[in-house]
């Protein structure tokens, strides 16, 4: 589930620069060493669920579309 997705904006043609806000449930095991310090050593995205992307270049949503390479 960890796949990358890619965009485009079909409005201005940006490929590079989004906004993506999403939603993710995960399951990680955490370490904390003796001293405190925290580290996560193992992670799981069991789901996730774009909320929106929005394009960087000219802050449309509205007109983005995943790509496939």
């Amino acid at each position: 589930m960890t796949e990358a997705v890619r965009y485009r904006c079909y409005a201005c043609g940006n490929k590079t620069r989004f906004d993506v806000v999403d939603t993710v449930t995960r399951r990680r095991f955490q370490h904390y060493d003796l001293g405190g310090d925290f580290k996560v050593e193992d992670e799981e995205i069991l789901e996730r669920e774009i909320v929106k992307v929005v394009c960087r270049w000219c802050d449309r949503a509205d007109a983005i579309e995943e790509i496939t390479d």
